[in-house]
């Protein structure tokens, strides 16, 4: 009993010296952050001036005919008309505040747009709902405030034929809304029928062409999923031969008297977050009649390669997350649909009729999510083939051919079909200019639509005063290769090399690429400061096949992703600019974890890091996903006890706990409470097994913050702590 008493009092003295030495660093760290030598621009500028890299807020809203673009420009609903194409501000709100987003209607004439935000009740003070829902002509320039608060529509509507009414997905039911004079009717457009007591979620909605039925996906709380249609008018449901299966992506035929949709086979009642494998029981296309009980198999995929169904680049653990349909049903009678038979996501096209699949792309590389040109001859979509580390634009003729580059220099993805055979996408200069919106005319034709986002005086002068990323393929000891942005300071390198940031996406699905990165601002900053700084792709995501996506050992399989750092760290130290010894890491989310196999497994490499609301151990980790975001993630309770302690046991081992003692290197972790992704409890369990055994680390919690908070990942903090530690 004395001797436990005692490691307690060792303990005790531990913790109260680390707290208090915590306190400080908090302290210290909540002080106005000042740097010698500033640099022409601070780091706020820097965040300023790459705000707009995710793109989101300004995606363009076009109508099915193409008639004309539109846009947020914060505050502004931007505008513009075939054929031409010239931007003009359609309207902006009085007060200035920004507008959330757009949605146009097939009538050519209706755009729909939200403003305004939401704040819950609180001890004494009321709840404040300043939320609302307009409606815009927009050829008057007309506008009606349809919906305030509770009554404004959540989500994104679908929009009927021919724009009358629109669904909107809330909880379990689909709701109908429509207009009658001024006012914004809504009504539940299914029964209150027992079939659909076990649905979790509905997804995919889709109207026939003649808008007297909607097709959607009814996600179950076993993990299966279903394809129904329901009759508009009288609500009455009816489930596609229900199955044991995954069943997504509706799709209907022109002439609405079928149904295609993806059927996927798995065993969701052990499915868990690493359970995935790259082959499996083989998907297929199915079609179902409208108006009967008649389904076809269309096509199954072969076994092997391309046996488990992925997405459009986003994984086929993502199934869960599908909002629209992955199919096209094209006028021309061919089904198009992503298939990853040579290891690489490419589209196919097959008859609806029935015949072989024939592919539109060829080439080593991947396609993300095609659309049709407005009269329906071709795909769009952007693609890495002939060119692994960017995204292009491409065109494919549905009707054979091979498909063409469109564009090419910088990195241009998220193609739309406007009236008149224009494109439009969003392209960036070399990753050192933002993203913009981008008119294709012609062959050799290109423009801007309108302004960069955040554009100002001083943001243009700070694009100029970035530098250019260089992008380099880094091959792993097992083969695996990944591309590398790499930012290095202009002018002469010290003689001892400049010391280097590294930092790690979170994902792991996804990649950056030129223009496209996470903490891009951080890293032009520390650039103008003298650093190195990388930012890192590493096994796991998107654009580089079906090995590199589901690579063998990943995560809380064993870490296969320690190969990947290694092998960067290996380059950088084989360059004479590069000073060995001052080499830092971060990473939030996945990118937690990425830091704490580098802090534990490579410390020989690493001067500090940075673990940003990230994974600590991968057996809390998947039982704390589960219980805060629902979904399958952690081992299922009755599985045999022996075979749910193996994986466990190897979720441990792949770790930072398993090998905490090698974790030396100074450390900063950030941590926003309000997390839902992330865990404070791993945050908590890992930041004491740090003080535990003396590793000195520092702490800055948010509490009001969520996953991707600006107080959760403050770069700030981040940045004056490698200036510490580096």
């Amino acid at each position: 009993m004395r001797r436990c008493q005692g490691k307690r009092s060792q303990l005790s003295r531990r913790i109260r010296t680390g707290v208090a030495v915590v306190g400080m660093v908090i302290g210290a760290l909540q002080a106005p952050v000042v740097w010698s030598d500033a640099p022409s621009f601070t780091l706020a500028e820097s965040i300023e001036a790459h705000a707009s890299l995710e793109f989101r807020e300004n995606a363009l809203v076009v109508p099915a005919s193409g008639r004309y673009a539109a846009w947020i420009e914060g505050s502004k609903l931007m505008i513009a008309f075939a054929p031409d194409f010239k931007p003009k501000e359609l309207l902006a709100t009085p007060d200035g505040s920004a507008l959330n987003a757009a949605y146009a209607s097939p009538d050519d004439v209706s755009l729909y747009y939200t403003r305004g935000t939401e704040t819950a009740a609180f001890g004494p003070y009321a709840a404040k709902d300043t939320r609302e829902f307009w409606r815009v002509d927009v050829t008057t320039g007309q506008t009606q405030r349809l919906a305030t608060g509770r009554d404004v529509p959540e989500g994104k509507p679908v929009f009927s034929p021919k724009g009358r009414s629109f669904a909107i997905v809330r909880g379990p039911m689909v709701y109908e809304y429509w207009l009658e004079g001024d006012r914004l009717l809504q009504r539940p457009m299914l029964e209150n029928n027992a079939e659909h007591y076990a649905a979790k979620k509905l997804t995919s909605l889709a109207y026939s062409p003649d808008g007297r039925r909607l097709a959607f996906v009814s996600w179950r709380k076993a993990g299966q999923s279903y394809v129904a249609i329901v009759d508009v008018q009288s609500g009455k449901a009816r489930y596609l031969q229900p199955g044991i299966f995954r069943d997504h992506s509706p799709v209907w035929s022109p002439d609405g008297r079928e149904v295609a949709f993806v059927r996927t086979p798995g065993n969701w009642t052990r499915e868990y977050r690493f359970s995935a494998e790259k082959q499996g029981a083989p998907w297929s296309l199915l079609v179902a009649a409208a108006d009967g009980d008649s389904l076809r198999t269309l096509w199954q995929a072969d076994a092997g390669v391309g046996s488990v169904f992925d997405a459009y680049g986003v994984g086929s653990w993502l199934e869960r997350e599908l909002e629209t349909s992955q199919l096209l049903w094209t006028a021309g009678g061919h089904i198009v649909f992503p298939w990853e038979k040579t290891g690489w996501v490419s589209v196919y096209a097959i008859p609806a009729k029935g015949g072989a699949p024939r592919s539109l792309m060829q080439g080593t590389g991947e396609v993300t999510m095609p659309v049709p040109s407005i009269d329906g001859r071709s795909l769009l979509f952007a693609s890495n083939v002939d060119d692994s580390a960017r995204l292009h634009v491409w065109r494919a003729p549905l009707n054979g051919g091979d498909a063409e580059r469109l564009t090419s220099g910088g990195v241009e993805h998220s193609p739309v079909a406007l009236a008149g055979g224009v494109v439009a996408y969003v392209g960036n200069d070399k990753g050192r200019m933002p993203n913009r919106h981008m008119l294709m005319t012609g062959a050799a034709s290109r423009r801007a639509l309108g302004a960069y986002p955040r554009d100002s005086a001083r943001n243009r002068k700070l694009w100029e005063q970035f530098v250019d990323v260089e992008v380099v393929p880094v091959q792993a000891s097992d083969g695996i290769v990944t591309q590398q942005l790499i930012y290095w300071p202009r002018g002469v390198p010290p003689k001892n090399g400049y010391p280097v940031i590294i930092s790690a996406k979170g994902g792991p699905e996804g990649r950056v690429s030129p223009g496209n990165g996470v903490y891009t601002a951080l890293g032009q900053f520390a650039v103008s400061r003298g650093y190195g700084f990388v930012e890192m792709n590493y096994r796991g995501g998107t654009g580089n096949g079906l090995d590199y996506r589901v690579p063998a050992e990943r995560g809380a399989k064993g870490g296969s992703e320690v190969r990947d750092i290694e092998a960067l760290v290996r380059h950088l130290r084989g360059r004479r600019d590069v000073d060995a010894k001052r080499v830092g890491i971060m990473g939030g989310s996945y990118g937690g974890f990425i830091v704490s196999l580098a802090l534990t497994r490579l410390r020989q490499y690493f001067a500090a890091g940075v673990h940003m609301s990230g994974v600590g151990d991968w057996v809390g980790e998947m039982k704390l996903d589960q219980r805060d975001e629902a979904w399958a993630s952690a081992p299922p309770e009755y599985i045999q006890l022996s075979e749910r302690m193996q994986i466990e046991e190897l979720a441990f081992r792949s770790s930072a706990p398993a090998n905490i003692a090698a974790w030396r290197a100074p450390t900063l972790i950030t941590m926003g409470e309000m997390d839902r992704s992330g865990h404070m409890e791993g945050i908590i369990d890992l930041g004491y097994r740090l003080l535990e055994q003396g590793t000195h680390v520092e702490f800055s919690i948010a509490p009001e913050a969520g996953h991707s908070g600006p107080r959760a990942r403050p770069m700030d903090k981040v940045f004056e702590f490698f200036e510490r530690t580096l």
